[in-house]
C-alpha cells in the first residue's frame, strides 16, 4: 500500500523553509517554462567557472528537489542514454505547482496531475521554447538588460475581444533602465503549412491595427523563430505579401538568431 502525502498549506510553508534561493529560481524557471533539460538548469542556476563541479553541483540539487516531490524527470531524454543526467527532461509536479501557488497568495489547485511525458514533436517545440530564454537570460548576464517577463501556454494566451484569443507560444518582455520590448513569440517548427502561417499572422495584424494591446498595455511586436534560414525566409515572404507595414510588426529569424535578433532590436534607439 502506497501512502499519499496530503499537500496542506501548512507543509507547503515547511517546504518552503527548506528550500534555497536557487532552489526556489530553479522551481520558479520550470514554472516559467514547463520543461527545462538538465543541461539548461545547469546552464541558468549553476556556476560555469567548474564544469566538474557544476555538473555534480547540478546532479545534487535536482535530486533534492525530486525527493522532495517538487520536480520530476519525464520518460524521454535528450541526447539519449549517452547525455546522462544532463538530458533528463525536468518538470514541475503538483506539489511544485501548488507551491509556486501558495508563494503568490492564489488558492491552491485541488486536482493536478502529473505531466505525463509527451511525443516528441510537443518536447521539440517546447524545448526550443525554453531555449530562447536560457540563452537570453545568459546574455544578460554581460549586458545592461533583463528577462523581465517570460510566459509560456496557456498563460500567455491572450484575449482579441468576443470571445477570442491570441494563441502565441510565449510572450516575453525585455527591459533595460531606459525601455523594454515586448514580443509575442511563434516558435515554428515547419510542419504548418504557409496558407496556415498567413492566416496566424493576419490574425495578429487584425488585433494589433485596430488598437489592440498586449499585457502590459503596449502592442508586441511578433516573431516567428524557425528551424533554418530557408523556412524563415518563407516566413518572411508571407510577411511581406501582407503589408508594407508588416515588417514592423512581424519578423521571422531561426531558432539559434533569435536571442541576437532580440537583443540587437532591444539596442536599437
Amino acid at each position: 500500500m502506497i501512502l499519499m502525502r496530503r499537500i496542506t498549506t501548512t507543509y507547503l510553508a515547511t517546504l518552503t523553509d527548506q528550500l534555497s534561493e536557487r532552489d526556489r529560481a530553479i522551481v520558479a524557471d520550470l514554472e516559467r517554462t514547463r520543461v527545462l533539460t538538465g543541461a539548461q538548469l545547469q546552464r541558468l542556476h549553476f556556476d560555469p567557472v567548474n564544469q566538474t563541479a557544476r555538473a555534480r553541483d547540478r546532479r545534487r540539487v535536482l535530486q533534492r528537489l525530486t525527493d522532495l516531490d517538487l520536480v520530476s524527470t519525464l520518460d524521454r531524454r535528450i541526447g539519449g542514454i549517452r547525455a546522462g543526467s544532463a538530458g533528463h527532461i525536468y518538470t514541475l509536479t503538483p506539489t511544485g505547482r501548488r507551491l509556486q501557488a501558495l508563494r503568490r497568495g492564489q488558492q491552491l489547485p485541488k486536482r493536478l496531475r502529473r505531466l505525463r511525458t509527451p511525443g516528441a514533436p510537443f518536447l521539440t517545440h517546447a524545448l526550443a521554447i525554453s531555449e530562447i530564454y536560457v540563452t537570453l537570460t545568459e546574455i544578460s548576464r554581460h549586458q545592461d538588460f533583463q528577462v523581465s517577463t517570460f510566459h509560456t501556454e496557456p498563460a500567455c494566451w491572450h484575449p482579441a475581444g468576443n470571445g477570442r484569443y491570441i494563441h502565441p507560444d510565449a510572450y516575453l518582455v525585455l527591459a533595460t533602465p531606459t525601455h523594454q520590448d515586448c514580443w509575442w513569440l511563434e516558435i515554428d517548427q515547419a510542419t504548418e503549412s504557409l496558407p496556415r502561417i498567413t492566416r496566424k499572422c493576419r490574425t495578429y495584424l487584425d488585433f494589433l491595427t485596430h488598437g489592440g494591446l498586449g499585457p502590459d498595455g503596449v502592442p508586441p511586436r511578433i516573431l516567428f523563430t524557425t528551424p533554418d534560414a530557408t523556412r524563415s525566409s518563407a516566413i518572411q515572404k508571407v510577411i511581406t505579401r501582407l503589408s508594407t507595414e508588416t515588417d514592423q510588426l512581424i519578423c521571422a529569424t531561426t531558432h539559434a538568431d533569435a536571442p541576437k535578433f532580440l537583443t540587437t532590436e532591444l539596442a536599437e534607439p
